[in-house]
């Protein structure tokens, strides 16, 4: 019984490891190509001290999220730093950074425009930056 009870649990630890280890942003951004909706942007996340100084040095925190307001579907950064996103659909998001041990950042909430992209086909979205 021990042996049968310990086998299922390890199986399905194994199966939702797996689905897992899926992003999320795959499956919605193969859901939107069906439905022909084309209007994405490319966002980066700038972090900002209260005086609106960019942050330097090294950090704790380990990158950015992003949630869809209207789905709310999240989404992790595509960059290795943790705080791009390539191709999110147009629509109002909350950006978000995960916290380190004594710092984080301040969640902001964007709809993401056409005349917000840069030069470089990115919109900033500048979050407010805490240490303890």
């Amino acid at each position: 019984m021990r042996k049968t009870l310990l086998f299922s649990v390890l199986t399905l630890l194994v199966v939702t490891q797996t689905y897992a280890a899926t992003p999320a942003r795959t499956l919605w951004v193969k859901h939107f190509q069906q439905n022909n909706i084309t209007t994405t942007y490319n966002v980066r996340i700038k972090l900002v001290h209260s005086d609106g100084s960019p942050v330097t040095g090294p950090l704790m925190l380990r990158g950015g999220w992003a949630r869809n307001e209207a789905t709310g579907v999240y989404y992790d950064a595509t960059d290795r730093e943790g705080y791009e996103f390539e191709g999110l659909p147009a629509g109002t998001y909350t950006f978000g950074a995960y916290p380190g041990p004594w710092e984080g950042a301040v969640p902001k909430t964007v709809t993401l425009t056409p005349s917000q992209v840069g030069p470089d086909g990115f919109i900033e979205v500048s979050l407010l930056f805490w240490v303890e």
